[in-house]
């Protein structure tokens, strides 16, 4: 329970260069006044897209807040009032009723139940004088290394009189903050930075740069001008700059030219960063050696020369770049089981990071989806990556996993044919709400009332645009509005085009606390496989629901 005293006490990290991801280097630049004019209109379109949804989750909260106040804490009302802003709230991950005592005394969903009872024994504000009505910061979980924003309301009787805090907590994965107006910006080239008013960054392109502190970074590096630049930034309105950046994942410095809009929220001020990438110096030498093995031939090269070899050894050799095991093709990446790579030789920043909360542009996890797999034993995964070979274009990769023991495994992977597609945020959080109307609805009817209610042709949770089957914890179908004669189908005995048991990976993420996951189904209409975004949602320890959009729809 110790990272519950995270959640409150704000930011909660310790900051090392190595892990930042990358640290800004001022360098001398030209005059770049002429590159700024996409950089601005895109800030200021993600501003005026942004306040809207801000605007409106903040209204939400002070309602509810301002209803609660009416009941006791651990009132039935209270709860339902929870379970309602985490319904219409999809980019929460849960959402706690916290008592005037510090105690924790509701909590939504099912799997943040746990944390009722903790009592937190001090707060990093007075809430008797907040100098805005609410407060916003990061707290970092120690036990999974996610880093989530939190978003605290108080609570007061009628008579003004404390009656504690509404704590809401922000899934970074869901990309909150710029779901609207996201996909409106190109994807190559172009960079998205959120910092609140300390520097921290609340939102990022690559979800590993969240909860960095970008100014610290900075400091810690020396570079005084890059700090000054950063302070600008959370000082003025707006503006524009150039500097350097140097990835430690990638291994090259990348000259960017951005402007940034200021954002006034009743949580304080968020500033919005846009970049241009104008040159860039790749510090890691590309691969000059080819092979002809297939993708799992390669995997399983590497994985008899680590039984042959030792551990120690065949990390050695998969982070040398002028090994046999880094090729054109493929490049073997080893990963211990919780998710911290020791070996990349096309990414040495990335070595002995932790990247278990990493997830791609549609918020399904990377290496958390690896060690999943090698946990079930190996075979094939998929998600979206960015090409090293092809200038960072994102693709869609398909990795083989073969685990050596049960302490770490060995990845290799190439890129499919198939375009990388982009879910419509908006249609994600749509997903993401209707799975979650019809567990609420499961949660106050009973479930024999939503499994009937799902069943029925054409009912209430009919749709056509998403797909939604119940399922319980042993992989056994028994709802399925749109292919009702699959009901009673055991899903682990049904696998995809990669041999991969559908019913295992979703009852793996279920049991994980849900998420977001892609696999190959057959389409009902042509029976040919497609791609599919697929929401995961446990709705107690004995079934789940997964609901899924079509990639194919995607454009």
């Amino acid at each position: 329970m110790k990272y519950l005293i995270c959640l409150i006490l704000g930011i909660c990290m310790v900051m090392s260069v190595c892990t930042a991801g990358c640290v800004f280097l001022p360098q001398d630049q030209p005059d770049l006044s002429g590159n700024y004019d996409e950089q601005i209109e895109f800030a200021h379109k993600l501003v005026l897209s942004i306040d809207n949804q801000i605007t409106d989750l903040g209204d939400s909260l002070f309602a509810a807040a301002e209803y609660q106040s009416d009941f006791a804490a651990d009132s039935p009302e209270v709860i339902a009032s929870l379970s309602d802003l985490y319904v219409d709230n999809p980019g929460s991950s849960s959402i706690y009723r916290i008592n005037a005592d510090n105690v924790v005394v509701a909590a939504v969903p099912e799997s943040a139940a746990p944390r009722i009872g903790y009592h937190i024994p001090a707060l990093d504000f007075d809430p008797h004088n907040l100098s805005s009505p609410a407060y916003m910061g990061l707290y970092h979980r120690e036990n999974t290394g996610e880093t989530r924003v939190s978003i605290l309301v108080p609570i007061y009787t009628g008579n003004g009189t404390y009656d504690g805090l509404l704590c809401l907590i922000l899934d970074p994965k869901t990309k909150t903050f710029v779901s609207p107006s996201r996909p409106e910006l190109p994807r190559e080239g172009f960079t998205v930075m959120i910092l609140d008013e300390n520097g921290n960054v609340l939102y990022s392109d690559e979800t590993k740069h969240i909860g960095q502190n970008a100014i610290q970074l900075a400091n810690v590096s020396g570079q005084d001008e890059t700090v000054a630049v950063l302070e600008r930034m959370i000082s003025t309105t707006n503006g524009t700059a150039s500097y350097s950046t140097y990835s430690f994942g990638s291994m090259k410095y990348v000259t960017l030219a951005v402007a940034w809009d200021t954002l006034e929220t009743r949580i304080g001020p968020l500033t919005f960063v846009v970049g241009k990438k104008t040159s860039e110096q790749q510090l890691v030498p590309r691969p000059s050696s080819s092979t002809d093995k297939t993708l799992e031939e390669f995997a399983r090269a590497a994985y008899l020369y680590a039984v042959k070899n030792g551990k120690d050894a065949a990390v050695a050799a998969f982070n040398d770049p002028e090994s046999l095991f880094v090729t054109q093709e493929y490049t073997i990446t080893a990963v211990d089981i919780n998710g911290t790579i020791l070996a990349n030789a096309m990414l040495p920043g990335d070595v002995g990071v932790n990247l278990i909360t990493d997830t791609d542009a549609n918020g399904v996890p990377t290496v958390k989806t690896l060690v999943q797999r090698a946990k079930q034993g190996g075979g094939y995964a998929m998600y979206l990556y960015p090409d090293h070979m092809q200038n960072e274009e994102i693709k869609v990769k398909l990795s083989y996993v073969m685990p050596v023991d049960d302490t770490w495994f060995i990845v290799a992977g190439n890129y499919t044919d198939n375009k990388a597609k982009y879910v419509d945020p908006l249609l994600r959080n749509t997903m993401i709400e209707y799975t979650r109307q019809v567990a609420q609805y499961a949660a106050i009817n009973g479930k024999d009332a939503a499994i009937t209610a799902l069943n029925t042709p054409h009912g209430q949770f009919y749709r056509e645009d998403i797909r939604l089957v119940a399922t319980d914890s042993n992989g056994t179908v028994f709802a399925r509005p749109f292919n009702p004669e699959l009901i009673g189908t055991n899903l682990q005995n049904v696998t995809d085009i990669y041999g991969v048991s559908l019913g295992r990976d979703l009852t793996v993420m279920a049991n994980s606390g849900g998420g977001m996951i892609y696999q190959y189904y057959p389409n009902r209409y042509t029976n040919e496989n497609e791609m599919t975004l697929i929401y995961v949602l446990p709705v107690d320890n004995t079934w789940f629901l997964s609901s899924g959009i079509t990639m194919t729809a995607c454009p």
